[in-house]
């Protein structure tokens, strides 16, 4: 293998001195391998700089021959003899093992001790081995290290067979407790019946492993453990879970079970046949390495391939056997094993010079966020804390000495007036601990905004009484006077000048009155909020703002929308609505302009002006020609003179700035928002306009805005005219409808009037004058007339017949009477143009030109009143095409399938049984030893209870099958069934031997039901399966299952051709299926060439076993080209394994009797002396063959121990 190759090529590297290549010769072929191939021990040391590193792997056994022990041994206390299995010629193929010395090439071959498995590369490698005592199942195999080791795989190679059971163990604690690794056996669930063998759900699952317990190969088999499973990924190999499953200090191979062929039981030669059944290992390799969780790259005494020592040469500032730990004066970070942070692990402690050893601290290491957790102990030089970077109490860190320096921790120097704690000062910088509103390293002076420093003022100073905002800074550290601002009076500078308010409330300090000239009394105000005294119904801290209710109309209050004059008499006036868009400058108010005609004109009311005085007139006006002429007009001068109670207001600006006042014209006026159509009573402040609701226009929200209607509490809706059919997008004001095209209806024009379809385009209907309307979307007729129907009214309705395009009125159809006469079979008819007959479709269950017959499989008097076919209550069980399958008047049954009858085929034929509701009426099995004669036709099944199956027995025979005598009697045969035991009934318990499963008859003397073989060797199961033979169930002789009428198979489990593969029912299954009994014959004929290759035995007794040998072979030969032919199904294999087990168990027998004649031993052991010598040929188990087909059948443990079809090629 490549791992001894590996071995090999360490071995001779070190050997010759570490040279830079090796030349190999094996098998023919010259190699040359590259020292650079293998790691170099300095190169594994170069990994610990960058990470995790670990020692190279080894072979865990070479140099502890001592540590290594078996718990048998052959010839360890004196020669013992062993065999080879194979050869039938065992006096050539035994041997003796004698391991007292150890061996020798030249002196002591015979010596199998433990230690031969120790791997080498010595040219007697195939020669030495280590053997245990023959026959002893129980054998364990234990390796004692001294120490801690990794473990990465174990590889067996063995001499012998491979154990059939087996199990690997380690322990930790030095062989105090043990934990299992893997259970190995051929069959778990016999061996290890409460381990699963299953693929493992996670990394350490105990399963077991069934691939390394196989009867392949003979010799040189391996078994193979991984310590960590590749099939699963590993995030981190130093998790608790992984380091359990590879550190190991001891480690235990127990074998369990031996393997054996069966001859154990089948044998009758001289030697004792344990002779050959023993373990035998050539080598075991233990791969491992000395286990330093991730913190070294080599172990002492010294690297060397082949050899794995257990001292860790420790990195990353760990110590310890394993490195376990961190080395001393290394604990500011915490020890881990290794990974991608290796490197970082046992950090060495930062004292600066003032201690020599330190401590991890977990407290610490966690509030650093993992910087540093190293805690220095028994600090010099006047130093704390944990890095011994602290001078002690009353001594702080001098800055112009090293933190290292001796002296570097000085004197603190407070002031006694404004300090406290004694005069303790920070140990780094050396700030005093100062009084609340004290200030300076030392303590001496007053904070800012504080004075007058004294020793008895527990907060050492008082704080500045000035105005902070009125003064310029603070007060006078000394004396406390303050510095007011220009606009800040008063002796703590915390007042205004008159005419200015709010000191401190903004950023100005204090801000000007800046009241209304035209809400106002005057230019006072207020000095803390700065509120001016308003005029009436003026609000607001300027008395700028109308009161709640109330507004400043604008300078076009009082105006007159042009849509509401009146024309002039005898004058036509147009209106013109608009709506707002984003895309159209507003140029109009209200709901839109008018058109003034030429010669027309307006007449406006104005009846709201509250007092008199001078009004201009302005008119708002659109041309509809644009000119670039210039208008002419004449500007006129109003004088406006102030009455006696009017205000006069003084202003004052100065020439660089440029002023702007507006002055409103007190006239207040209540909002009079519209309750309906406004939002709330509340209006704007310059203007009065109300909010109103959605389409609601107006000051006072009192008009719909055009294109919407019906003014109400929710606003107006919109008219949403449909543009495709109405004319105009105005709509009724009130009702909200739209102007509609002559054939378009509905409030939005959107529809088509009662006779049109298709809107917009609104076409009239066509329905052939048999209807007045139509659908309006797609244009099918309504409410046909005269039977008519279709989208056109151009068809007759179900149960008529006629042409209504042609103007044929329809009629009603006689099928055989018309639709609603209770006697109306069909679904339509049809009238031929040629002879005018008519011709009915007919419903379900009726035929017939006039459909007044029943179809096949249907029923019923159709010359009574409301009376219709129904199919036949036949249970599924007759052929619906079949005329005569059931009575057409009274729906009796009459030809019965699936082995049914009855009037409705609901029961069983006579000689079947079960349920004939869903076809399974299954043929009576009753054992026609056991079985009334008078329920037996000869040609026919036995009768059986129709529901369960039991068979009428005999007197003295019991069993659902009649196939078992009853107490106190025996000897069940073909002639009067079972007979009496005639026992004394004082003496006697029962008349029957207590026989083992696999035996019968009353003295146990033939083999069981189900079983075969001859009786003074071994009977052994038939594997039939019992729902699907006769009984017997098969030959007693041969084991050949005797398979009952619709079963075939080689175990009687499957179905006949013809029949339904749902076994056991087994139905038969329609003629038609004969169509593909061909594809059957092919796979019958293949079977029959393979069996007519193996020759037949000539008469007599051959006195030569090597032909008894080469007619094994090939037998298997042609069963292995069987399951070549099967495609090596799992469950056809398992089949020819049993078949295998037959043959076998014949060709022993066979063997038996051939050794029985050279020995001069001339009879043979046969209990039925009426067969003579008649023997079956093994062969004959290869007709049992068949048809194998495409049925798989489930693997069943054997347990018995018998030759299998790999031994017998071995042969």
């Amino acid at each position: 293998s490549d791992q001894m190759i590996n071995h090999t090529i360490q071995f001779l590297w070190e050997t010759l001195g570490h040279p830079d290549e090796i030349n190999i010769l094996s098998a023919g072929l010259f190699t040359t391998v590259r020292v650079q191939d293998f790691p170099d021990p300095q190169d594994l040391e170069d990994q610990c700089s960058i990470g995790s590193c670990n020692p190279a792997l080894g072979d865990l056994m070479v140099g502890r021959d001592a540590q290594l022990s078996a718990t048998s041994t052959c010839g360890l206390y004196g020669p013992q003899n062993y065999c080879i299995i194979g050869y039938l010629e065992e006096e050539q193929k035994c041997f003796t093992c004698d391991s007292r010395q150890p061996f020798d090439r030249y002196s002591n071959t015979n010596s199998h001790r433990i230690e031969n498995i120790i791997a080498t590369f010595e040219p007697e490698r195939k020669l030495k081995w280590w053997q245990s005592e023959n026959g002893v199942h129980e054998v364990s195999i234990r390796l004692d290290l001294e120490t801690v080791f990794q473990f990465s795989h174990l590889v067996i190679t063995f001499k012998s067979f491979r154990p059939t059971a087996m199990l690997v163990e380690r322990s930790k604690d030095f062989g105090q407790t043990w934990k299992v690794f893997r259970y190995f056996a051929e069959d778990c669930s016999l061996h290890f019946p409460s381990v699963s063998s299953q693929t493992p759900d996670s990394i350490d699952d105990v399963v077991c492993d069934s691939r390394y317990s196989g009867s392949e190969p003979s010799t040189e088999g391996e078994v193979v453990l991984k310590a960590l499973d590749p099939i699963f990924a590993i995030e981190n190999p130093y998790a608790p879970h992984i380091q359990e499953l590879i550190t190991v200090t001891n480690l235990r191979i127990n074998f369990t079970r031996l393997f054996t062929l069966g001859d154990t039981l089948l044998s009758r030669r001289r030697r004792n046949p344990q002779d050959k059944y023993y373990y035998a290992l050539y080598d075991m390799v233990i791969r491992g390495s000395c286990f330093c969780n991730g913190h070294a790259a080599r172990c002492t005494p010294g690297w060397a391939p082949l050899h794995v020592h257990g001292r860790c040469v420790c990195q990353h500032n760990t110590a310890g056997q394993n490195c376990e730990r961190c080395q001393d004066f290394h604990h500011d970070s915490p020890w881990l094993p290794g990974g991608e942070n290796a490197v970082d692990v046992c950090r060495r402690c930062n004292c600066h010079g003032h201690s020599d050893s330190c401590h991890f601290d977990v407290a610490r290491f966690e509030a650093t966020g993992g910087v540093s957790g190293g805690v220095c102990d028994n600090c010099r030089n006047d130093r704390v804390g944990p890095q011994c970077e602290q001078c002690r109490p009353f001594l702080y860190q001098d800055p112009q000495r090293a933190p290292h320096d001796p002296q570097a921790c000085i004197p603190c120097e407070c002031d006694s007036m404004g300090s406290q704690g004694g005069g303790l000062c920070d140990p780094l910088n050396g700030q005093c601990v100062c009084k609340e509103n004290v200030d300076g390293q030392r303590c001496d002076q007053c904070k800012d905004g504080f004075f007058g420093l004294r020793a008895d003022d527990p907060i050492g100073c008082q704080a500045c009484r000035c105005h902070t905002v009125g003064s310029l800074s603070s007060c006078d550290k000394l004396t406390g006077s303050c510095e007011c601002d220009r606009l800040a009076v008063g002796p703590l500078c915390d007042q205004c000048l008159p005419g200015f308010f709010g000191l401190g409330n903004t950023a100005f300090r204090c801000s000007p009155c800046d009241c209304d000239i035209g809400g106002a009394h005057s230019s006072m105000c207020s000095p803390e909020a700065g509120q001016c005294h308003c005029l009436p119904n003026m609000v607001g801290r300027r008395c700028s703002d109308p009161a709640p209710g109330h507004f400043l109309p604008p300078l076009d209050y009082f105006l007159y929308e042009a849509e509401l004059g009146d024309p002039l008499q005898g004058q036509v006036r147009q209106v013109d609505m608009f709506t707002r868009t984003a895309d159209r400058p507003v140029t109009w108010t209200g709901m839109g302009l008018v058109r003034i005609l030429e010669g027309a004109g307006l007449r406006f009311t104005v009846d709201n002006l509250p007092s008199s005085m001078d009004y201009q007139l302005v008119i708002r006006y659109e041309p509809e020609v644009r000119s670039n002429e210039p208008i002419r007009g004449t500007f006129v001068s109003n004088v406006v003179t102030i009455n006696h109670d009017g205000q006069k207001t003084h202003l004052h600006f100065l020439c660089t700035v440029r002023y702007l006042y507006l002055v409103f014209l007190c006239i207040f006026t209540a909002c009079k928002c519209n309750v309906i159509g406004s939002l709330g009573p509340s209006c704007s402040k310059l203007g009065g306009f109300c909010e109103c609701k959605p389409n609601v226009i107006g000051r006072c929200c009192d008009t719909c805005a055009p294109l919407t209607f019906g003014f109400g509490p929710g606003g107006c809706k919109p008219c949403e005219c449909d543009p495709r059919g109405s004319t105009s997008e105005l709509c009724d004001q009130v009702r909200g409808q739209c102007a509609c095209r002559l054939e378009v209806t509905g409030r939005q024009c959107d529809r088509c009037q009662p006779g049109y379809w298709g809107f917009p385009l609104c076409r009239p209907c066509e329905c052939n004058q048999m209807s007045a309307i139509c659908d309006e979307e797609t244009g099918e007729c309504l409410n046909c007339r005269d039977h008519t129907t279709g989208p056109q009214c151009d068809t007759c309705v179900q149960g008529y017949y006629g042409d209504p395009i042609s103007r044929i009125p329809c009629q009603p159809c006689l099928c055989p009477d018309i639709l609603g006469s209770g006697r109306f079979f069909a679904t339509s008819c049809d009238q031929d143009p040629q002879s005018l007959s008519l011709t009915c479709s007919c419903r379900e269950g009726h035929t017939g030109p006039s459909c007044d017959k029943c179809s096949p499989g249907f029923y019923g008097d159709l010359t009574k009143p409301g009376a219709r076919c129904e199919e036949c209550p036949c249970n599924d069980n007759i052929d619906p095409d079949d005329r005569d399958a059931c009575d057409s008047l009274t729906g009796d049954c009459l030809r019965c399938l699936h082995n049914t009858m009855g009037p409705q085929c609901q029961d069983c034929r006579p000689g079947y049984y079960g349920n004939a509701l869903v076809q399974d009426c299954k043929e009576c099995s009753c054992d026609r030893r056991g079985t009334e004669v008078t329920q037996c036709p000869l040609q026919s099944p036995c009768f059986c209870d129709q529901a369960t199956g039991q068979c009428p027995c005999r007197t003295g025979v019991v069993g659902v099958l009649c196939d078992e005598c009853e107490d106190g009697y025996w000897n069940l045969d073909g002639a009067s069934g079972c007979q009496p035991c005639s026992c004394d009934s004082a003496n006697s318990v029962t008349g029957q031997c207590p026989c083992r499963p696999e035996f019968g008859g009353r003295q146990c003397d033939e083999c069981g039901e189900n079983h075969f073989g001859n009786p003074d060797l071994q009977c052994v199961s038939c594997d039939c399966n019992l729902e699907g033979t006769l009984r017997p169930s098969c030959d007693p002789e041969t084991g050949e299952c005797l398979c009952r009428v619709g079963v075939t198979g080689i175990f009687c489990d499957e179905c006949a051709p013809g029949y339904d593969s749902e076994f056991p029912a087994c139905k038969e299954c329609h003629p038609c299926t004969a169509l593909w009994t061909h594809d059957v014959a092919d796979v019958q004929r293949a079977a029959q060439r393979m069996r007519t290759f193996i020759p037949r035995p000539v008469d007599g007794v051959d006195p030569r076993v090597s032909n008894q040998q080469q007619m094994m072979r090939k037998i298997h030969s042609q069963l292995d080209d069987l399951r070549n032919l099967t495609g090596k199904s799992p469950a056809k294999v398992d089949k020819m394994e049993k078949l295998c087990m037959k043959i076998g168990l014949l060709s022993t027998m066979c063997m038996e009797r051939t050794e029985m004649h050279m020995k001069g031993k001339n009879r043979v052991v046969n209990r039925n002396n009426n067969q003579g010598n008649k023997q079956k040929n093994p062969t004959a188990a290869v007709g049992e063959l068949g048809v194998l087909d495409s049925t798989d059948r489930s693997a069943q443990s054997d347990r018995r121990t018998l030759p299998t079809c790999t031994w017998c090629q071995s042969m």
